[in-house]
């Protein structure tokens, strides 16, 4: 896969990846992504807000602690770096003005070490959901791309709305986007086991959102307006799942959920699946 300047050795990435990553293989991945940061560190009332759904599927729970991007730079950069691969920092905020912050802070700090970011445009907790339009999603990029300068790729990782997706890749491209990846977490409620507890609102990943994902994934590779590379994401437990989401138009895929419920999967298919190569080639 093409970002930019840099050619990823592999369509296997490692996304939210855990902050102590250890084991061997790491080193054939395309890439890593962190675990999305802002930048001042949001207390939340979990703090490994993370519900196994099902045997595949997770639920990651809305008010979970966010890590600060300081901390990142500081104490867990330089042992995702270690592996040898180009590293993102994945990176979140309300509105434009912290995005703008947090990518000059990550330009200033550790703009030379790392090979760019992941814009996660995160869907709104509220009512006002239509607020996050294809503007805002080209207003975020764009100031993330002035902080961070032409050669830093820059990946968009966009919500799972099939029905207005390409809308909001059309935002990313405009805003200078080097790809796109699809998707990020799909609204969902967990009820627990305990009557008495109270429900816990979220995100689902994994098997549940592969589908969705897919579709995600179909939906910007057939509109001949977007010319951006893409990364498919969610539910990606097999060398099977793989290949789907290269034969819906997916250059590569990232893994996450695979990697939090089987320590070491990324490694294991980086292994089998450096040969794909993405159906569009």
């Amino acid at each position: 896969m093409q970002l930019g300047t840099l050619t990823l050795q592999n369509p296997i990435c490692l996304a939210a990846a855990p902050w102590q990553l250890e084991g061997t293989g790491y080193e054939r991945l395309g890439a890593i992504f962190t675990r999305t940061v802002t930048m001042e560190p949001r207390p939340g009332l979990y703090e490994e807000g993370i519900w196994q759904v099902n045997e595949q599927t997770l639920l990651n729970a809305t008010n979970m602690r966010t890590e600060s991007a300081e901390i990142l730079v500081q104490e867990h950069l330089p042992h995702l770096l270690s592996h040898g691969v180009p590293v993102f920092v994945s990176i979140t905020a309300p509105g434009i003005p912290g995005f703008r912050k947090i990518a000059r802070f990550l330009a200033r700090e550790f703009g030379s070490q790392i090979a760019g970011v992941e814009v996660y445009i995160a869907q709104p907790d509220t009512e006002k959901g239509a607020e996050l339009n294809a503007k805002f999603v080209r207003d975020a990029t764009q100031a993330v791309r002035n902080e961070l300068g032409s050669e830093a790729a820059i990946i968009v990782k966009l919500p799972p709305w099939p029905e207005h997706i390409r809308g909001l890749a059309l935002g990313a491209q405009e805003g200078g986007a080097t790809a796109l990846a699809a998707t990020n977490l799909l609204k969902a409620l967990h009820l627990p086991d305990d009557a008495t507890a109270a429900p816990v609102a979220g995100g689902i990943s994994g098997e549940a959102l592969r589908p969705v994902a897919l579709r995600c994934v179909w939906e910007l590779s057939h509109d001949s307006r977007i010319t951006l590379p893409i990364f498919g994401t969610g539910g990606v437990f097999t060398q099977a799942h793989v290949t789907d989401f290269l034969r819906c138009g997916a250059s590569a895929v990232q893994v996450a959920s695979g990697e939090w419920l089987e320590p070491g999967l990324s490694a294991r298919l980086a292994a089998e699946c450096g040969h794909l190569v993405p159906a569009n080639m």
